[in-house]
C-alpha cells in the first residue's frame, strides 16, 4: 500500500536522478556534439552566429548553478523528512535558500529573454511563480517550527 513515506522516497529517488541527468547534461554540452544540441534547442542553428555561442554556453551553465544548489537542499530536505525531522529550522533555512534559488533562475531567464527566445521570460515567470510559492510553505513551516517549540517549553 502506498503512503507517506514512500512518496518520500520516490521524491528522493526522483531529485537524485534529477542531479545526476544535469551533472550528465553539463558533460555533454561540454562536448561539440553536446553544443550543437544545445545551440538547436534555441534556435538560432540555422542562421548561427558563432559569436552567440559563448552566450548560450556561459548562460546555460550559469543556470546550472541555482539549479544544482536547489536540488541538493531539496535531496538534503528530503532526506531530514525520511529521519523524522520535519518541523526544524534546518528545513527552514532550505526551503528559503531553494525559493531564492528559484528567484535567482527566474532573474537570469529573464534577462537572457531578452537576447534570446521571448518564451524564456515566460519560463522565468513560472520559475518566480514556484519561488513565490516556496516561500509561502517556508513560512507555513516557520510558523509551525515555532508552535512545535512552544509547545516543547509547555508542560
Amino acid at each position: 500500500m502506498w503512503n507517506s513515506m514512500r512518496s518520500v522516497k520516490l521524491s528522493l529517488v526522483c531529485t537524485r536522478l534529477v542531479i545526476m541527468l544535469v551533472a550528465i547534461s553539463a558533460a555533454v554540452v561540454a562536448m561539440p556534439a553536446g553544443r550543437s544540441v544545445l545551440l538547436l534547442a534555441f534556435g538560432r542553428a540555422d542562421t548561427y552566429d558563432f559569436a552567440v555561442e559563448p552566450l548560450i554556453l556561459g548562460l546555460y551553465y550559469v543556470c546550472c548553478v541555482p539549479a544544482v544548489a536547489a536540488l541538493l537542499l531539496l535531496d538534503r530536505l528530503l532526506s531530514n523528512i525520511m529521519r523524522g525531522k520535519v518541523f526544524t529550522e534546518g528545513n527552514v533555512k532550505a526551503l528559503r535558500i531553494i525559493s531564492w534559488c528559484c528567484f535567482a533562475e527566474a532573474f537570469i531567464l529573464a534577462a537572457a529573454a531578452l537576447y534570446f527566445a521571448p518564451i524564456l521570460f515566460a519560463v522565468a515567470v513560472v520559475t518566480a511563480f514556484f519561488g513565490l510559492i516556496l516561500r509561502v510553505v517556508k513560512n507555513v513551516i516557520e510558523a509551525a517550527v515555532a508552535l512545535k517549540a512552544e509547545n516543547d517549553f509547555t508542560i
